[in-house]
């Protein structure tokens, strides 16, 4: 298997860090979407299993993410997520090709299958972050909106505890310390996060790609009830849902995490 990191230049100059997998012996491609505040470099384990199954594996770091440039935590348009995302896609020479996308990336997944129907066979979504699991409170909402259109790049800490993320004490240890994650978030990026959320509930009808959705049972960041409600919108099939059982929000780094991965491939082997 070969790995290698690229930079690539996104539609308006912004310049985004890829990784490759690349097996000998690749049938298909898989795309990675991850989730906010953290970096692609992550997915390494969950990228060499699937290349090992003879899978190419393909991400990028989203721009203010890791180490692709950008305001730490910022985007003007969520759309500019799903144009890199496509762009990335453009660039995989396998014919068949398949969507991951955990949090954040289950987001812009989704609107990636909004935006850019059928140019995936089949998406696996983990703890998708299609809704907000907490009431924001008003008086954040009209700030949050006046300073979106005065001063977007304006930021604030998530304040994300990581022992409510994953039960792997170890990938706890090793998130708190890694330099790539930031725990940033623009009020830009927050407006355009509710007004993405307000898309989907009103167009998830729509998707034509085949969907399976794992969530975590105790996930306490993206909450179950939030895929479940996205899972009833959906009206393709097949599609697929179910609860990884003992699970916090990162199924894919729990220590039994190859069977979330395994039944994730078994998904795209359908199609």
């Amino acid at each position: 298997m070969r790995f290698f990191e690229e930079q690539m230049s996104a539609f308006d100059g912004q310049s985004l860090n890829i990784y490759r997998w690349i097996p000998d012996d690749a049938h298909a491609a898989v795309v990675i979407s991850h989730g906010w505040s953290e970096h692609a470099g992550r997915y390494d384990n969950v990228a060499k299993w699937f290349a090992d199954k003879g899978y190419e594996v393909h991400a990028l770091d989203h721009r203010g993410h890791g180490k692709s440039k950008g305001k730490r935590g910022h985007v003007n348009r969520w759309l500019d997520y799903v144009r890199d995302l496509e762009q990335l896609r453009l660039s995989v020479t396998q014919t068949d090709q398949y969507l991951l996308g955990h949090s954040m990336g289950g987001m812009i997944s989704t609107l990636h299958m909004l935006e850019y129907p059928g140019n995936f066979k089949a998406a696996a979504l983990s703890g998708p972050s299609v809704d907000v699991s907490y009431d924001v409170p008003k008086i954040k909402m009209l700030l949050s909106k006046a300073l979106s259109a005065w001063l977007p790049s304006v930021s604030f800490d998530g304040e994300v505890d990581p022992e409510i993320v994953c039960g792997n004490l170890d990938i706890v240890k090793a998130y708190r310390h890694d330099p790539f994650n930031h725990g940033k978030v623009s009020v830009r990026w927050f407006i355009e996060f509710l007004s993405s959320i307000e898309r989907v509930k009103r167009d998830a009808v729509k998707i034509n790609t085949p969907i399976s959705i794992w969530h975590g049972e105790h996930d306490a960041l993206v909450e179950p009830w939030v895929s479940e409600q996205f899972y009833n919108r959906l009206s393709v099939e097949p599609r697929h849902r179910e609860l990884v059982m003992g699970t916090l929000h990162e199924v894919l780094y729990e220590k039994d995490w190859e069977g979330t991965a395994g039944s994730m491939q078994r998904w795209f082997d359908r199609f």
